[in-house]
């Protein structure tokens, strides 16, 4: 394994991991600093390799173990950040500390290993074929499972955007997704080089793992703030996605007849007369805070007047006013990405995503079946 590039690979982490600790924007803190840590003790696991492969793990025992340790806070680290860019107020808890159960059982059992004279990351535990698998060879096994657990996390998040806005450009995490494929395939190729020693791949590895934290940079510096509201609205965003849809029963139980009927004529009015769908930045606060009622009201009433959610909602009425424009011969005058504009998407694709969705064709072969000659 080409030593220069593992710590070369080392210093992108560190230097990743220290921009993302004191990110200059001071978007999603804490999350980040999550980040920081999981790409710093990846910086350490890179480290870690130098010492194996060189005398350094037996000049200096004490830091190599210390090094082997750290690489059990990763995976937990990686999993925590994602918690943190999905929940808008999450804070730290005690179950939390149940995912560094295996880092902190490492160290205890090291101690004594090394009061010993040994290593017990090459301690063996059982057999396959021909491998021997050690206590080691336990590190890309947990990385995989906690890159798993945090794409579920980001698929939970999609959905729950749906219930707060109506575009989902910028906050969706896409980046993050990304990220978590590259670490899939760097996973990849760990697990290789611990298990597996196919050659060919032994031999790119390097290469890989190098490519991937420049790749990696890249999708973490392109984020944006995830919830843009302030504290109040954050808190009560975040009660509402830890919660399920609620029955219909539950929703009527929620507001009076009285009241039902009252905001369900304000928001008549803010859709039809004040097209407040326009707004392509419209989220469920901003409509909350037009309606006067809280953001919680918001959403059942809307649940319970469409059946569906905020984004459902909102993007049918967009889809309704494109479909007048089409039909006026708007599309004349303005060009597809104009009607999208036009009728409150922020983009081409979202508005086609959609249009097709509720009319079952696209907004071109709609403008030509119905659009006026």
């Amino acid at each position: 394994m080409n030593l220069f590039l593992m710590c070369f690979t080392a210093g992108e982490c560190f230097l990743l991991s220290f921009l993302l600790f004191f990110h200059p924007l001071k978007e999603n803190l804490y999350a980040n600093r999550w980040l920081a840590l999981f790409l710093f003790m990846m910086g350490t696991a890179f480290i870690g390799v130098y010492f194996s492969k060189t005398t350094a793990g037996i000049n200096y025992p004490y830091v190599f173990q210390c090094i082997n340790s750290l690489q059990f806070i990763m995976a937990p680290a990686l999993f925590l950040s994602t918690l943190y860019f999905a929940d808008p107020v999450k804070i730290f808890k005690k179950k939390d500390l149940s995912h560094f159960a295996p880092f902190i059982l490492y160290v205890f059992i090291e101690a004594l290993f090394v009061a010993r004279g040994s290593d017990f990351m090459k301690q063996r535990l059982f057999d396959i074929g021909d491998n021997t698998i050690l206590i080691r060879d336990l590190l890309p096994l947990q990385l995989l499972i906690y890159v798993l657990l945090s794409y579920r996390v980001l698929l939970n998040h999609q959905q729950n955007l749906q219930r707060i806005t109506a575009s989902f450009k910028g906050i969706n995490l896409n980046w993050l997704r990304y990220f978590l494929l590259i670490l899939a395939l760097i996973t990849f190729f760990w697990i290789n080089d611990a298990l597996l020693g196919f050659s060919l791949l032994l031999q790119i590895t390097p290469l890989i793992y190098t490519g991937s934290i420049f790749f990696l940079a890249y999708f973490s510096i392109r984020q944006r703030t995830v919830f843009a509201f302030n504290q109040q609205e954050l808190q009560e965003i975040s009660v509402l996605l830890e919660r399920p849809q609620q029955t219909d029963l539950q929703k009527t139980e929620r507001l009076s007849a009285k009241e039902l009927d009252l905001y369900a004529q304000k928001l008549h009015t803010l859709m039809t007369t004040d097209q407040l769908f326009l707004d392509n930045n419209l989220s469920l606060p901003m409509l909350a805070d037009q309606l006067g009622c809280s953001i919680h009201d918001a959403s059942f009433l809307i649940n319970k007047l469409s059946d569906g959610n905020f984004y459902t909602f909102i993007n049918q009425q967009r889809v309704e006013q494109a479909k007048k424009l089409l039909s006026s011969g708007k599309n004349s005058e303005l060009n597809m990405l104009g009607i999208a504009f036009a009728s409150g998407f922020n983009s081409k694709t979202a508005f086609n995503t959609a249009f097709k969705k509720y009319c079952g064709m696209s907004p071109t072969t709609y403008a030509k079946r119905y659009g006026s000659t």
